[in-house]
C-alpha cells in the first residue's frame, strides 16, 4: 500500500466497504488506552461466594466436588440480569407496519477461571483450552432448544470492551433470530459456493497464506491474520486450515491447539498494546435444527460456512462517521498492524 495513500477495501464476507485511512499511518505507540476495569471489594465470580450467583448451570470441577460449591475450573451461571429470558414462546406479531416477538434467549456467563487477575494472555493452554471446550459444550446443549436459532459467544475485556466485571468471564446469548451479521455471513459464503464451488473462506484462507503480508500467527491448525478490509486497527482473524461449519463438532486436540493461537495473539496484543481493553466473538453455523420445514436451505451449509473467530482490541471509538455512512475508519494498514504483531517475541 503506498505511501500516505488512504483505499476503499471491499470486505467480500461482510459485502461492506472499509476506509484504510493509511496517511494517518497510526502505530501501536500512537494508541493511549488504559485498561481500565470495573473493580469493586467484593466479585461474585470468585470461589467462595458460588451462593452470590444463580445456579450454575453446568461446571468443570475437581473430583468430589459439590455444585455451587468451590473445586470448580470453569462454571457456566444464568446472567442475572438476562438481555433475554428462557422461558415462553416467540409469539411474533404484527405492530402495525412493524414486527415484534417476546424477548424469548438465554443468557450466560462462562466464569473462566477462579483465578480473579488470571489474564488469557498468560494463561497455561490447558487452562483456556477447558473455556473453549465448555463454549462447545453449551453450544450443543443450546442447540437442542428447538426455539433458538442462533448461539453467539464472545468475551468483552476491560471497561472499554464492555466488561462489567474484572473476573475473567465471557458471555454466550442464544436468540430467536439469526443475527443479521451471520446472515450477512451466510449469504455471502452460500452465493460463493453456489457460484464456484468451494467454500469462501476456505479461499480467503489460501490467499491469505500465498500472500503471506497480513499472517500474523500460525501452525498446522489454524492461521491468525489481520483480515484485507479489517474495520478497526490490529484486528486479527483465526481460521482453522481444516474445513468445519460447526463449533460443537470441534475436537478436544484441535480446542488445545485452538487455545494456544488465540493465546499467542492475544499475547502479542499484550506486548504491542500494552494490554488493551479487547473482543473475541465466535462465529459458527446457525442452529440447523430449528428449521425442519426448510431443510433444503441447509443442505449445503457445511460445505458453504466455515467457524471462525474474529478478535479486535479497542483503540477507536466509533463516531459520526461511522453511524451515519457505515463504514469503518482503519488509521492502520492490516499488512503494518500485521507485522508489528509477527514481530512481537511472546
Amino acid at each position: 500500500m503506498g505511501e500516505n495513500t488512504s483505499q476503499y477495501r471491499y470486505d467480500i464476507l461482510q459485502k461492506r466497504w472499509v476506509i484504510i485511512a493509511s496517511e494517518r499511518g497510526k502505530r501501536p505507540h500512537d494508541f493511549a488506552v488504559p485498561r481500565e476495569e470495573v473493580e469493586s471489594r467484593f466479585c461474585p465470580f470468585c470461589p467462595g461466594n458460588e451462593e452470590k450467583t444463580p445456579p450454575e448451570i453446568t461446571a468443570i470441577r475437581d473430583p468430589g466436588s459439590r455444585a455451587n460449591g468451590t473445586g470448580w475450573k470453569v462454571r457456566v451461571v444464568p446472567n442475572k440480569f438476562p438481555a433475554l429470558r428462557v422461558e415462553g414462546t416467540p409469539e411474533r406479531e404484527a405492530d402495525g407496519i412493524y414486527d415484534r416477538m417476546n424477548g424469548l434467549g438465554a443468557h450466560e456467563v462462562v466464569i473462566e477461571t477462579p483465578q480473579h487477575r488470571s489474564r488469557m494472555a498468560a494463561r497455561d493452554i490447558d487452562e483456556i483450552a477447558l473455556t473453549l471446550r465448555m463454549y462447545r459444550e453449551r453450544l450443543t446443549d443450546l442447540m437442542r432448544d428447538m426455539r433458538l436459532k442462533y448461539i453467539l459467544i464472545f468475551k468483552n475485556s476491560g471497561l472499554a470492551a464492555g466488561a462489567s466485571l474484572s473476573h475473567p468471564h465471557s458471555q454466550i446469548i442464544a436468540t430467536t433470530v439469526t443475527p443479521r451479521t451471520v446472515a450477512l455471513e451466510l449469504n455471502a459464503c452460500r452465493e460463493h459456493h453456489h457460484i464456484k464451488e468451494r467454500c469462501l473462506i476456505c479461499d480467503i484462507l489460501k490467499q491469505e497464506l500465498a500472500a503471506r503480508e497480513r499472517l500474523v500467527a500460525i501452525d498446522d491448525r489454524y492461521v491468525a491474520f489481520c483480515p484485507y478490509a479489517s474495520r478497526f486497527p490490529f484486528e486479527v482473524m483465526i481460521v482453522p486450515r481444516f474445513h468445519q461449519h460447526d463449533y460443537s463438532k470441534v475436537s478436544d486436540i484441535d480446542l488445545r491447539a485452538l487455545a494456544g493461537v488465540l493465546r499467542d495473539v492475544l499475547a502479542r496484543y499484550k506486548e504491542a498494546l500494552d494490554d488493551p481493553p479487547f473482543n473475541y466473538i465466535l462465529h459458527t453455523s446457525p442452529n440447523a435444527n430449528v428449521h425442519p420445514r426448510r431443510a433444503h436451505y441447509w443442505d449445503t451449509i457445511e460445505f458453504d460456512f466455515h467457524w471462525h473467530i474474529e478478535l479486535f482490541p479497542r483503540l477507536t471509538k466509533v463516531a459520526g462517521f461511522e453511524w451515519g455512512s457505515g463504514f469503518y475508519i482503519n488509521p492502520t494498514p492490516p499488512e503494518d498492524a500485521a507485522k508489528y504483531l509477527r514481530n512481537i517475541s511472546v
